[in-house]
């Protein structure tokens, strides 16, 4: 029981209801906005990229490692190239979602056991002006994944980036400052990277693997070292080196089976980045205010939501599809992947909403049935209105008649005036 009183005048109120929600703009975040616009739902999209300057520096919510070149300071230009690499977000637009990009979400805020007051779910929004809150009937969570990092001697030197952050910046921002980039891991994801950077430019200084030997698929790492990039399998990151606050260098350290460092073995790679491509975790911070149950699934990348075959999480009206709900390399292979789960999810939202099981009502005016206007309405207008009928309010309009009633028109000899005078 609570105690009105104190809660009087208290409970925050939105600025803004929409029926559903999607938080993130990847392929599956995109899917599942435009599945369910197309199913006659009221879609607000939201994305926080492109990330704000102070953001970036600060490796939120991706680790860049402050390789960003100055052009990420050109907030609009930012804008441009987030819209031009992720060209599913015009379909969105033309399918009526409203897309709301470099927005934050800070917080979800439901009724619990200790809150019973919300007059509804609400998200908590920020852009770099203003916040405010959004409440929602339902929700679906596409907020990604984030990095896996490993820390080392001089790992907070400016130059350390995660493969999401690298990744980002070579493909949605085209800002990575970085010349010579190191990649720490050999699985689909480290070899995905590599590859990734080689197409933008960036040469590869190598690839280092702690196992002894390469964990990706193989016909992916011969491509690689075709194109010059060294394998250091059975090696693992002793230190990184260079001026104050800057990686110039990174000593690698060969080990054992058992992953002790093997003395003597240190070899010292130029580079001004590296890469950690170890792993992904999936963003579940959101699904976890909105009290959706997490599970831990090594496989998965940790904790992650449990759902069903709708991607519908243990709360009914909350839905996750794409890597927050489960991050693996089939995704990275295969980006289909997360679009059909963010589909399903779209529609599963769409159908709990009703919206499938209705048709828009149309709108109608008389009359309803075809009628000849002599029949409709035989008597001439009363004189007053014919003297009248060219002005609003009293105010005379700039239009003259040029005909009066009962007067037929020549239909080929108005139209050949109506040219004659547009000339």
């Amino acid at each position: 029981m609570s105690d009105h009183r104190s809660i009087a005048g208290k409970a925050p109120r939105p600025d803004q209801h929409v029926p559903l929600v999607v938080v993130g703009a990847g392929a599956a975040g995109v899917a599942a906005a435009v599945e369910a616009a197309r199913a006659g739902v009221e879609v607000l999209l939201v994305d926080e990229h492109p990330v704000d300057n102070d953001m970036m520096a600060m490796d939120v919510p991706l680790c860049f490692g402050q390789r960003m070149d100055a052009t990420v300071r050109n907030r609009a230009a930012m804008l441009e190239r987030v819209v031009e690499t992720n060209p599913a977000l015009a379909t969105a637009h033309d399918a009526g979602v409203d897309v709301q990009l470099g927005t934050y979400v800070w917080g979800a805020f439901v009724n619990s056991a200790t809150v019973q007051e919300l007059p509804a779910p609400m998200l908590g929004l920020a852009d770099d002006r203003r916040s405010w809150l959004v409440s929602f009937d339902r929700l679906v969570v596409a907020a990604g994944a984030r990095d896996v990092l490993l820390g080392f001697p001089g790992w907070e030197r400016a130059g350390t980036l995660g493969a999401n952050g690298a990744a980002a910046l070579l493909m949605r921002y085209r800002a990575l400052a970085a010349r010579r980039l190191l990649v720490i891991g050999s699985g689909v994801l480290g070899l995905h990277t590599a590859a990734l950077a080689l197409e933008h430019g960036i040469e590869i200084a190598g690839v280092v693997e702690v196992e002894a030997h390469v964990r990706g698929e193989a016909s992916e790492a011969k491509r690689l070292a075709e194109r010059g990039v060294p394998f250091f399998t059975a090696h693992t990151i002793r230190e990184a080196r260079g001026r104050t606050g800057e990686i110039e260098s990174i000593v690698l350290v060969g080990v054992d089976e058992a992953g002790t460092p093997v003395r003597g073995s240190e070899r010292e790679i130029a580079c001004d980045a590296v890469c950690m491509a170890v792993g992904l975790v999936p963003s579940v911070e959101l699904l976890h205010l909105v009290g959706a149950r997490l599970v831990f699934v090594a496989a998965l990348g940790g904790w992650v939501p449990e759902v069903d075959a709708w991607n519908r999480t243990s709360v009914a009206s909350v839905f996750a599809a794409g890597d927050c709900a489960g991050a693996h390399d089939g995704m990275l292979r295969a980006p289909d992947v997360a679009r059909e789960q963010g589909r399903v999810a779209g529609l599963a939202a769409a159908v709990s909403l009703g919206a499938l099981d209705r048709i828009p009502l149309p709108t109608f005016r008389p009359p309803i049935r075809p009628l000849p206007l002599n029949v409709l309405w035989p008597a001439d207008e009363p004189a007053a209105m014919r003297e009248e009928w060219v002005s609003w309010f009293g105010i005379p309009t700039q239009f003259s008649p040029h005909w009066t009633a009962g007067m037929a028109i020549d239909e080929p000899t108005a139209h050949a005036r109506l040219i004659m005078s547009d000339e």
